[in-house]
C-alpha cells in the first residue's frame, strides 16, 4: 500500500477583507461636493440681485402686512337644535306633526308606504304568522291549532273567470306551509279589533307577547295609517321637519326629496311656520344647547398640497402641477388654485356634531403667538355678482337668503335595499299622443315580484277576408295587458296633466304604484327620457342596532320613448300584425 500525502496551499488575507470580516460594521456616507470645494454659498441660498426681490416684495404689498403672528389656540362657541318632529306632506300648520323617536332614522318615517291589503302576499302573512307562534310559545302558551282554525292562510286556487289574469296556481310548497303557519295579517286584525278567539285563557306573559307582536307588526311588515309623503302626483317625496320645542322652533321643508338618503341640500327653510305635535310634554323635547371649545389650531393637511419647510418635498402621490384642466373647468382651476396658492394658510378646527341637529357658530377666535385675541367675522359677498356658499340652506321662495348653519339630518347610514317588488316604467308614445305605464314587475299571490312580460301577448282579431279584396280592415290594435294608459286633461288654461285610463272597461293594472284611482300625474313630472317608478324593500338599523324594515318608492330615470303599436282605422294585408 502506497503512502498517501496531503498538501495545504495558503494565501495570506489582506488587511481590508480582515477588517471587513472581523472589524467592526461601517456605513457610507454621502457628502455634498462643489467645485470651490466650499458647499457653503449652496446652503446660503443666496440670491443674484437681492434689491430686485426686496422691490417685487414691495410692489406686490407683501410688506403691508400689520400681524405676523400665527394661530396658536381656537375658540369656538356653537349652539345647537335637534329635530323634535315631522309632518308628512305639504306644509300644513293646520295639521298635526308626529313626534321623531331620537334613536330612530328619518327614512323610515319619509318613505314608509302605509301598506295595503293587497301588498301582503303569502309569504308575508306566513313569516309573520310563524314569529306570533314563536313568540306564544316562549311566553308559554301553544296557540298554533287554535290560529290555524281562526287564521288560516288562504292558498285557494284563484278564480278562472276574474276579469284581471293572475297567478294561476298557488305554489305547493305554500300549501305545506298553510298546514302549520297562520295568516299574519288576520291575526293583527283580530288583535287590533279585541276579537282573538286564540288568545283565550292565555297567561299575560302571552298576552304582552302578542302586544309586542302587533307592534312589531306594524311598524315593519304592514304599516297601519302611517304618515304618507309620497305624492304620486309628481313622483317624490315632500315632507318637512321641526328643530327645537314647540315654543321656540324653526321649521325646514324638503319640497323635492327623490328617495335615498336624505342630507341638508334636501330642504329649505321656511321663516314664521310652526309645526305642532297634539298633546305634546312642553319638557320632551329639547331645549337649544350652546357649548364653547378651546383647541389647539392645526394646519390644514391634503395629499399633494405644497411644502411648507425649505428642503422638504412633496411626495409626488398627488402632483397638481400636472392637473389636466380646460379653461372652461372652473371647479378644477378652482381646486388647483387653493391646493397651490392658499393650501397653507387654512387651519382645521374640528367641531365635533350631533346626527339630527342643526348647528349654528355664533362666535370663533383665535390668538396668536404674540398673545393677541383675533374674532373672526363670517364672510359677507352681498355686494359681489356672485356668491359662494357651502351646506346653507335657502330661505323657501327667496334662494339670496339663507338660513346659516350646518343641518346633519338623522338619515340612515348603510340603507340595504332588496330586489324591487314592483317595477313600473312611464314613456310617452307621440305616435298614440299617449304616454303609458309599462308594469315590467308586479307582486304576485305569494308576495314575490312576479314579470309581466311572461303573459301572453294579445292577437288582433280581424273579419274574414271578402272575396276579391285585397286589404282587411281593423278598427283598433291590441296592446298588452301591462300597458295602461295614461290620458292627457286640462287642469287649467295652459295646463296639462296625465290621468290613468283603460284599454276597456276594466283596469287591468296589479300594481300598488297604480292602483289609486283616479290617478293623475304632472304633464312636466314625465320627461321624454321617461320615468323609472320601483317599490323596494329596505333594510337599516337603529343606533340601539335594532332592524328596521320598510318599503320605499325609488324614482329614477327611464329609457327613453316608446311605442305601443296601438293604431285605429287601418286597412292591411292579408297578414295583419300580430297575427
Amino acid at each position: 500500500m502506497s503512502d498517501f500525502q496531503l498538501k495545504v496551499a495558503a494565501r495570506p488575507v489582506s488587511d481590508a477583507l480582515k477588517h471587513l470580516i472581523f472589524g467592526s460594521p461601517a456605513w457610507t456616507r454621502l457628502e455634498p461636493q462643489s467645485t470651490s470645494g466650499d458647499p457653503t454659498p449652496g446652503i446660503e441660498a443666496r440670491v443674484h440681485d437681492p434689491l430686485w426681490s426686496i422691490a417685487r416684495q414691495w410692489q406686490l404689498g407683501e410688506f403691508e402686512g400689520e400681524d405676523a403672528g400665527t394661530p396658536v389656540l381656537v375658540k369656538v362657541r356653537a349652539e345647537s337644535t335637534e329635530v323634535t318632529a315631522w309632518q308628512a306632506g305639504d306644509l300644513d300648520p293646520a295639521r298635526a306633526a308626529s313626534a321623531i323617536d331620537h334613536n330612530l332614522p328619518l327614512d323610515p318615517y319619509v318613505e314608509r308606504e302605509p301598506t295595503p291589503a293587497v301588498a301582503l302576499g303569502l309569504w308575508q302573512k306566513s313569516e309573520a304568522g310563524a314569529y306570533l307562534v314563536e313568540l306564544l310559545e316562549d311566553a308559554g302558551f301553544d296557540a298554533r291549532a287554535d290560529l290555524l282554525q281562526h287564521c288560516a292562510l288562504d292558498v285557494s286556487p284563484p278564480d278562472p273567470n276574474a276579469a284581471i289574469p293572475t297567478q294561476v296556481q298557488v305554489p305547493r310548497s305554500y300549501r305545506a306551509i298553510a298546514q302549520s303557519t297562520p295568516d299574519g295579517l288576520q291575526a293583527a286584525e283580530q288583535l287590533e279589533a279585541d276579537a282573538a278567539p286564540w288568545l283565550q285563557g292565555a297567561p299575560a306573559a302571552a298576552l304582552a307577547a302578542a302586544k309586542t307582536w302587533l307592534a312589531w307588526f306594524r311598524t315593519s311588515v304592514a304599516p297601519l295609517g302611517a304618515d304618507d309623503a309620497w305624492l304620486p302626483e309628481q313622483m317624490e317625496h315632500r315632507f318637512s321637519v321641526r328643530l327645537g320645542p314647540s315654543d321656540d322652533q324653526d321649521v325646514l321643508v324638503a319640497p323635492r326629496h327623490e328617495g335615498g338618503e336624505i342630507d341638508w341640500h334636501s330642504f329649505d327653510f321656511v321663516p314664521g311656520a310652526q309645526l305642532e305635535v297634539p298633546d305634546e310634554d312642553p319638557n320632551a323635547s329639547p331645549d337649544r344647547s350652546e357649548r364653547s371649545l378651546t383647541m389647539f389650531a392645526t394646519p390644514l393637511r391634503f395629499s399633494g398640497m405644497p411644502a411648507d419647510r425649505y428642503w422638504s418635498f412633496e411626495d409626488g402621490k398627488v402632483h397638481m402641477g400636472r392637473l389636466d384642466v380646460q379653461p372652461h373647468d372652473l371647479a378644477r382651476l378652482v381646486v388647483a388654485e387653493f391646493a397651490m396658492v392658499y393650501g397653507n394658510d387654512w387651519i382645521v378646527v374640528p367641531l365635533t356634531v350631533k346626527g339630527g341637529s342643526f348647528t349654528q357658530i355664533k362666535d370663533v377666535r383665535y390668538t396668536t403667538t404674540f398673545g393677541e385675541e383675533f374674532r373672526v367675522d363670517v364672510a359677507d359677498d352681498r355686494n359681489r355678482s356672485g356668491r359662494f356658499r357651502m351646506f346653507a340652506i335657502d330661505e323657501a321662495g327667496d334662494s339670496a337668503k339663507t338660513f346659516p348653519g350646518l343641518f346633519v339630518p338623522p338619515t340612515a347610514l348603510g340603507t340595504l335595499e332588496g330586489e324591487a317588488l314592483e317595477e313600473v316604467h312611464f314613456v310617452r308614445d307621440e305616435m298614440a299622443n299617449l304616454a303609458w305605464a309599462i308594469e315590467r314587475t308586479v307582486q304576485a299571490r305569494t308576495g314575490e315580484p312576479r314579470s309581466r312580460d311572461d303573459e301572453e301577448r294579445p292577437i288582433n282579431q280581424v273579419a274574414d277576408l271578402e272575396p276579391g279584396a285585397e286589404l282587411q280592415y281593423l278598427l283598433q290594435t291590441e296592446v298588452p295587458a301591462s300597458w295602461i294608459p295614461f290620458v292627457p286633461i286640462s287642469t287649467g288654461i295652459g295646463k296639462m296633466a296625465l290621468r290613468k285610463g283603460t284599454m276597456g272597461d276594466v283596469d287591468l293594472s296589479q300594481s300598488v304604484l297604480l292602483k289609486p284611482t283616479p290617478l293623475t300625474i304632472q304633464d312636466q313630472e314625465l320627461p321624454r327620457e321617461g320615468l323609472r317608478l320601483r317599490r323596494v324593500p329596505s333594510l337599516a338599523r337603529a343606533q340601539d342596532g335594532s332592524y328596521l324594515r320598510w318599503v320605499a318608492r325609488k324614482a329614477s330615470v327611464g329609457r327613453g320613448e316608446g311605442w305601443s303599436g296601438l293604431a285605429f282605422d287601418g286597412a292591411y294585408a292579408p297578414n295583419p300584425p300580430g297575427r
